[in-house]
């Protein structure tokens, strides 16, 4: 069984000190570590859900973030209204439970590459089915081909998070283990089983990490899932993040579907109708205005119905034997179900939103292919950079092989995954122009 004494640890990864700040918890000082960050910050050019839109309505990767943790917030100070009483430990209040679900939020698609996921299929595509991809992998273990195979941006978030922000190479951002044992998604790595459990569907931690998250499972006492030391249970807070994910896209993709006309209003009112649970005459304004009194009601709604279920289900939590979405276990189900069916169905699938996903995903191809001969001119030298010459040696600047200097293929070529992830949309596809010489 877990334990909250445990799991609400706010020493920080990498660090035997505690820092302490005036009226200001570890777990607030993880938020603004999250929010100054570069990673961060680039997060305002990245998709959400339709890429390279000129509408300004529509979300971006960053205005989504910042609603998630909006919601991530109330369901951890509601929840730790209850919890916290009971558990007389010291500086842990509701507003603490509420911080590291917010700061898992703020975070929770930090690691996502340009172009949203047709980005993170372009990659997966690239090294499994490419000539040069397979060069790659050809020089690598088995458990990090898998990790290339495999890619995903939350396995990407942590990394960002524990190795390239901040110290580099040494912790990162240096986290509270409770902020990012909240933040890992998926407890496992690419050698792991995937099976129905909601932590095991994808891959969250790659070969490069595992040390670093092998270390804040043993500290925080996360539950093994298996006898061979690379899965775990999910931080029961993890599924609060999940929620507020969820909670967010399933309606507000609604909305900024009806924005950009791929839904019409009449269409978007009765699918989150029955979520707000509002009568259509209190509904008054314009379009924009009604559906952002819907979006708010559903929101709130919603908010209230997971907060109940996750206290319902703490033991089953903290037993790390609850497999379930907490927003299923609500009454709120099927509507929910709904949005996200219609969704995928009308406005996932748009002519406009289908173009731009292929060429984002042609910029990702194109990018590899170009940059993949820096780790393949390295491995042949040993990974001694001095024999780096003409070409190779510029694409390697772009690349910054800083210390320490990469001494595998699969280190060279987590190297090129860090650039490209990092990249917003319009950098990837303005260097991707300049590298084949149509721009300059």
């Amino acid at each position: 069984m877990m334990t909250w004494s445990h799991l609400l640890s706010s020493r920080r990864l990498n660090r035997t000190d505690t820092l302490s700040s005036k009226g200001r918890s570890a777990f607030q000082q993880d938020l603004d570590r999250i929010v100054f960050c570069s990673a961060f910050r680039r997060l305002q050019n990245k998709t959400q859900v339709h890429p390279l839109t000129h509408n300004d309505h529509v979300r971006t990767r960053l205005s989504h973030s910042v609603e998630v943790a909006s919601v991530g917030r109330s369901l951890g100070t509601i929840v730790g209204s209850v919890i916290a009483p009971r558990l007389d430990l010291d500086g842990i209040t509701a507003d603490s439970f509420g911080h590291i679900v917010q700061a898992a939020c703020l975070a929770h698609d930090i690691g996502n590459p340009p172009f949203g996921h047709a980005g993170e299929d372009a990659l997966q595509d690239w090294f499994a089915h490419t000539s040069l991809g397979e060069q790659l992998l050809a020089g690598m273990t088995t458990a990090e081909r898998r990790d290339l195979e495999h890619f995903d941006g939350n396995a990407q978030g942590f990394r960002i998070l524990t190795q390239l922000e901040q110290r580099k190479w040494n912790g990162g951002l240096q986290l509270t283990l409770a902020a990012l044992g909240a933040f890992t998604k998926y407890p496992r790595t690419s050698t792991a089983h995937m099976h129905s459990y909601p932590g095991s569907r994808k891959v969250g931690i790659f070969q490069s990490e595992l040390p670093y998250f092998t270390s804040i499972a043993e500290n925080i006492r996360l539950k093994k899932r298996g006898k061979s030391g690379d899965a775990w249970a999910r931080h029961p807070l993890t599924y609060l993040m999940e929620a507020a994910d969820d909670i967010c896209y399933s309606i507000i993709d609604i909305e900024d579907g009806a924005a950009l006309g791929h839904l019409s209003y009449v269409d978007a009112e009765a699918i989150l109708l029955p979520i707000a649970r509002i009568s259509r005459r209190d509904l008054g304004g314009s379009m924009n205005e009604k559906l952002s009194h819907l979006r708010a009601k559903a929101i709130g709604n919603l908010i209230d119905a997971v907060a109940e279920v996750f206290l319902k289900e703490e033991e089953s939590l903290l037993a790390g034997t609850f497999a379930k979405e907490l927003i299923d276990c609500t009454r709120y189900a099927a509507p929910v179900a709904h949005a996200k069916k219609t969704a995928h169905e009308q406005i996932f699938t748009s002519r406009e939103k289908t173009a731009r996903e292929l060429a984002g995903a042609s910029v990702i191809t194109g990018l590899l292919d170009m940059l993949a001969e820096v780790p393949l001119v390295l491995s042949a030298h040993r990974f001694n950079s001095t024999h780096l010459k003409g070409r190779t040696s510029k694409l390697a600047r772009l690349i910054r092989l800083d210390e320490p200097r990469p001494t595998s293929l699969y280190q060279a070529t987590l190297r090129i995954t860090d650039y490209i992830t990092g990249m917003t949309d319009r950098f990837a596809t303005d260097l991707y122009r300049n590298l084949r010489g149509l721009a300059m």
